[in-house]
Protein backbone atom coordinates (compact mmCIF):
# COMPACT_ATOMS: atom_id res chain seq x y z
CA UNK A 1 0.00 0.00 0.00
CA UNK A 2 0.93 3.16 -0.79
CA UNK A 3 1.52 6.13 1.81
CA UNK A 4 1.40 9.57 0.70
CA UNK A 5 4.10 11.62 2.30
CA UNK A 6 3.67 14.71 4.83
CA UNK A 7 4.48 18.11 3.36
CA UNK A 8 7.20 19.03 5.32
CA UNK A 9 6.91 22.11 7.52
CA UNK A 10 9.68 23.33 9.91
CA UNK A 11 8.71 26.54 10.90
CA UNK A 12 11.79 27.08 12.95
CA UNK A 13 13.72 27.13 10.44
CA UNK A 14 11.39 29.21 8.10
CA UNK A 15 11.63 31.62 11.67
CA UNK A 16 15.35 31.43 11.46
CA UNK A 17 15.73 31.97 8.27
CA UNK A 18 13.41 35.47 8.46
CA UNK A 19 15.42 36.45 11.54
CA UNK A 20 18.76 35.97 9.58
CA UNK A 21 17.44 37.67 6.75
CA UNK A 22 16.46 40.53 9.10
CA UNK A 23 19.83 41.03 10.86
CA UNK A 24 21.33 41.42 7.74
CA UNK A 25 18.93 43.90 5.34
CA UNK A 26 19.37 45.80 9.17
CA UNK A 27 23.27 45.12 9.62
CA UNK A 28 23.73 46.66 5.61
CA UNK A 29 21.24 49.42 6.77
CA UNK A 30 23.44 50.38 9.51
CA UNK A 31 26.71 50.59 7.72
CA UNK A 32 25.67 52.23 4.04
CA UNK A 33 24.08 54.62 6.31
CA UNK A 34 27.09 54.85 8.38
CA UNK A 35 29.86 54.39 6.50
CA UNK A 36 28.43 54.81 2.34
CA UNK A 37 28.73 52.28 0.02
CA UNK A 38 32.67 51.81 -0.72
CA UNK A 39 33.44 51.68 2.86
CA UNK A 40 31.15 48.71 3.90
CA UNK A 41 32.00 45.73 3.10
CA UNK A 42 30.39 42.17 2.43
CA UNK A 43 32.82 40.67 5.68
CA UNK A 44 31.55 44.18 7.47
CA UNK A 45 27.71 43.00 7.60
CA UNK A 46 27.98 39.73 7.73
CA UNK A 47 30.20 40.38 11.19
CA UNK A 48 27.79 43.27 11.93
CA UNK A 49 24.54 40.72 11.67
CA UNK A 50 26.53 38.22 13.73
CA UNK A 51 26.37 35.66 10.42
CA UNK A 52 28.87 34.12 8.02
CA UNK A 53 29.97 36.11 4.65
CA UNK A 54 28.40 32.80 2.96
CA UNK A 55 25.03 33.80 4.45
CA UNK A 56 25.42 37.09 3.88
CA UNK A 57 26.35 36.26 0.17
CA UNK A 58 23.18 33.50 -0.04
CA UNK A 59 20.28 36.09 0.69
CA UNK A 60 22.45 39.08 -1.69
CA UNK A 61 25.60 40.45 -3.32
CA UNK A 62 26.59 43.97 -2.37
CA UNK A 63 24.89 46.01 -4.49
CA UNK A 64 21.13 44.05 -3.98
CA UNK A 65 21.76 44.19 -0.31
CA UNK A 66 21.81 48.04 -0.60
CA UNK A 67 18.47 48.15 -2.95
CA UNK A 68 17.20 45.88 -0.08
CA UNK A 69 18.09 48.42 2.57
CA UNK A 70 16.77 51.31 0.39
CA UNK A 71 13.76 49.30 -0.47
CA UNK A 72 13.01 48.84 3.65
CA UNK A 73 13.82 52.38 4.35
CA UNK A 74 11.20 53.98 2.18
CA UNK A 75 8.41 52.33 3.24
CA UNK A 76 9.56 51.60 7.03
CA UNK A 77 9.17 47.75 6.73
CA UNK A 78 9.46 44.68 4.55
CA UNK A 79 5.46 44.20 3.93
CA UNK A 80 4.65 43.89 -0.07
CA UNK A 81 2.62 47.26 -0.02
CA UNK A 82 3.40 49.66 -2.45
CA UNK A 83 4.06 53.50 -0.84
CA UNK A 84 0.69 54.60 -2.23
CA UNK A 85 -1.16 52.14 -0.67
CA UNK A 86 0.36 53.02 2.77
CA UNK A 87 -2.27 54.12 4.78
CA UNK A 88 -1.02 57.65 5.74
CA UNK A 89 -0.95 58.03 1.94
CA UNK A 90 -4.06 56.84 1.20
CA UNK A 91 -5.49 59.38 3.79
CA UNK A 92 -3.62 62.49 2.05
CA UNK A 93 -4.75 61.64 -1.49
CA UNK A 94 -8.01 61.69 -0.03
CA UNK A 95 -8.04 64.70 2.29
CA UNK A 96 -9.69 68.13 0.37
CA UNK A 97 -8.98 70.84 3.14
CA UNK A 98 -5.33 72.19 2.11
CA UNK A 99 -4.00 72.17 5.86
CA UNK A 100 -4.81 68.62 6.48
CA UNK A 101 -3.30 67.96 3.04
CA UNK A 102 -0.08 69.71 4.39
CA UNK A 103 0.23 68.32 7.86
CA UNK A 104 -0.54 64.61 6.11
CA UNK A 105 2.27 65.77 3.65
CA UNK A 106 4.65 66.67 6.82
CA UNK A 107 4.29 64.08 9.02
CA UNK A 108 4.56 61.71 6.13
CA UNK A 109 7.47 63.52 4.66
CA UNK A 110 9.25 63.58 7.59
CA UNK A 111 9.06 60.34 9.15
CA UNK A 112 10.29 59.26 5.29
CA UNK A 113 13.17 60.87 4.46
CA UNK A 114 14.20 60.95 7.97
CA UNK A 115 14.60 57.42 7.39
CA UNK A 116 15.65 57.39 3.93
CA UNK A 117 18.16 60.11 3.64
CA UNK A 118 21.72 58.14 4.90
CA UNK A 119 20.81 55.13 2.35
CA UNK A 120 19.87 57.52 -0.72
CA UNK A 121 23.12 59.22 -0.08
CA UNK A 122 24.79 55.87 -0.27
CA UNK A 123 22.95 55.33 -3.05
CA UNK A 124 23.85 58.01 -5.29
CA UNK A 125 27.25 57.79 -4.65
CA UNK A 126 26.89 54.15 -5.24
CA UNK A 127 25.29 54.92 -8.52
CA UNK A 128 27.90 57.12 -9.58
CA UNK A 129 30.82 54.34 -9.26
CA UNK A 130 28.43 50.79 -10.09
CA UNK A 131 27.24 50.86 -13.70
CA UNK A 132 24.62 48.25 -12.23
CA UNK A 133 23.00 51.02 -9.44
CA UNK A 134 23.46 53.78 -11.69
CA UNK A 135 20.26 52.25 -13.87
CA UNK A 136 18.27 51.28 -10.64
CA UNK A 137 18.92 54.89 -9.34
CA UNK A 138 17.98 56.49 -12.09
CA UNK A 139 14.48 54.07 -12.40
CA UNK A 140 14.32 54.82 -8.20
CA UNK A 141 14.02 58.69 -9.33
CA UNK A 142 11.29 58.13 -12.27
CA UNK A 143 9.43 56.20 -9.58
CA UNK A 144 9.45 58.89 -6.77
CA UNK A 145 8.31 61.82 -9.44
CA UNK A 146 5.81 59.64 -10.08
CA UNK A 147 4.63 58.94 -6.41
CA UNK A 148 4.93 62.66 -6.15
CA UNK A 149 3.24 63.09 -9.02
CA UNK A 150 0.13 61.50 -7.67
CA UNK A 151 0.34 63.16 -4.87
CA UNK A 152 0.46 66.68 -6.39
CA UNK A 153 -2.58 65.29 -8.79
CA UNK A 154 -4.72 64.91 -5.92
CA UNK A 155 -4.19 68.00 -4.19
CA UNK A 156 -4.99 69.66 -8.13
CA UNK A 157 -8.10 67.37 -7.86
CA UNK A 158 -9.09 68.77 -4.39
CA UNK A 159 -8.89 72.36 -5.54
CA UNK A 160 -5.74 73.33 -4.05
CA UNK A 161 -3.27 74.23 -6.34
CA UNK A 162 -2.34 77.70 -6.83
CA UNK A 163 -3.65 79.09 -9.95
CA UNK A 164 -1.00 79.24 -12.64
CA UNK A 165 1.07 76.62 -11.31
CA UNK A 166 0.49 73.18 -13.25
CA UNK A 167 0.55 68.98 -11.91
CA UNK A 168 4.00 69.10 -13.58
CA UNK A 169 5.50 72.13 -12.35
CA UNK A 170 4.67 71.41 -9.18
CA UNK A 171 6.08 67.98 -9.03
CA UNK A 172 9.55 68.48 -10.62
CA UNK A 173 9.66 71.33 -7.52
CA UNK A 174 8.70 68.98 -4.72
CA UNK A 175 10.53 65.93 -6.84
CA UNK A 176 13.96 68.36 -6.71
CA UNK A 177 13.54 69.77 -2.55
CA UNK A 178 12.31 66.57 -1.16
CA UNK A 179 15.33 64.48 -1.57
CA UNK A 180 18.43 63.57 0.45
CA UNK A 181 20.44 66.34 0.27
CA UNK A 182 18.37 69.23 1.60
CA UNK A 183 17.68 66.72 4.31
CA UNK A 184 21.36 65.68 5.21
CA UNK A 185 22.29 69.72 5.49
CA UNK A 186 19.10 70.45 8.15
CA UNK A 187 19.75 67.84 10.08
CA UNK A 188 23.65 67.19 10.48
CA UNK A 189 24.47 70.69 9.72
CA UNK A 190 21.44 72.57 11.57
CA UNK A 191 20.09 70.11 13.94
CA UNK A 192 16.78 69.84 13.04
CA UNK A 193 14.41 67.59 14.72
CA UNK A 194 12.05 65.36 13.45
CA UNK A 195 9.53 67.55 14.28
CA UNK A 196 11.04 70.84 12.48
CA UNK A 197 10.93 68.77 9.46
CA UNK A 198 7.64 68.11 9.41
CA UNK A 199 6.65 71.55 9.87
CA UNK A 200 9.13 72.41 7.12
CA UNK A 201 7.69 69.81 4.79
CA UNK A 202 4.33 71.35 5.69
CA UNK A 203 5.35 74.93 5.01
CA UNK A 204 6.87 73.80 1.70
CA UNK A 205 3.31 72.10 0.28
CA UNK A 206 1.36 75.31 1.92
CA UNK A 207 3.46 77.95 0.13
CA UNK A 208 4.83 76.53 -3.08
CA UNK A 209 1.15 75.03 -4.17
CA UNK A 210 -1.70 76.54 -2.65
Amino acid sequence: MHVAKRPYHAPRRAEQATATREAIITAASTLFARLGYAATTVAAIAAEARVTPKSVYALADKPKLLLLAVDRAIVGDDEPVPVLRRPGVQALLAERDPAAQARLAGRIGADTLIRLYPLYRAFEQAAAAEPELGEHWREYQRRRRADIRVIVKAIAGAGNLRPGLTVDGATDTLWALLTWSPIALLVEERGWSRARIARWIEELFVSLLS
